[in-house]
């Protein structure tokens, strides 16, 4: 026996040692953090966890259950509108904003309807179709705004860099 071998303790069997023996309902497992710190609280185990009991194989590959989210995580998903495209297509075409800017100052409308068969969104009454037109209008506003805003902004930086390259050539 080495001079090593001889400084390292050998830990006692759980059940030489009073404090760390189990519940027969435990079924013999133990917890390493138990284990090491020494103490066990007689609750501290979940009994009804499903991470306890054992998956079979067929259960291993199911996808898990779909929950529904909280009404109060729900958002309505604002509609894709004219603007919004407008919007990001600016950044690498610029005079889409100008095209967004005009959305601004244009009505949105319903499409108009040959014939009442024909109408726009027929399953909705009247009312939801307007609540519709509402939300559309509302967010092609705030896409047409940014489109101004992107516009302006894209205005101001070429005064500065024209005004700059002026002053620049003229001193």
């Amino acid at each position: 026996m080495s001079a090593i071998d001889a400084q390292v303790p050998v830990p006692a069997p759980a059940a030489a040692v009073p404090h760390l023996e189990r519940s027969s309902s435990v079924q013999n497992t133990t917890n390493p953090v138990d284990d090491f710190f020494g103490y066990t609280l007689a609750s501290s185990h979940t009994r009804d966890s499903r991470h306890d009991r054992r998956i079979s194989a067929a259960e291993s590959t199911l996808p898990p259950p779909y929950v529904e989210a909280p009404e109060y995580t729900v958002h309505a998903r604002e509609p894709v509108t004219l603007a919004m495209s407008l919007f990001k297509f600016g950044f690498l075409f610029p005079p889409f904003w100008i095209m967004g800017v005009v959305i601004l100052m244009s009505p949105l409308r319903a499409p108009p309807a040959a014939t009442p068969s024909a109408a726009w969104l027929p399953e909705k009454t009247e009312a939801e179709r307007q609540v519709l037109i509402d939300r559309m209008r509302t967010a092609e506003l705030k896409w047409a705004k940014r489109c101004l805003y992107a516009l302006v902004a894209l205005v101001l930086v070429a005064v500065i860099i024209a005004v700059a390259a002026w002053a620049t050539l003229r001193a």
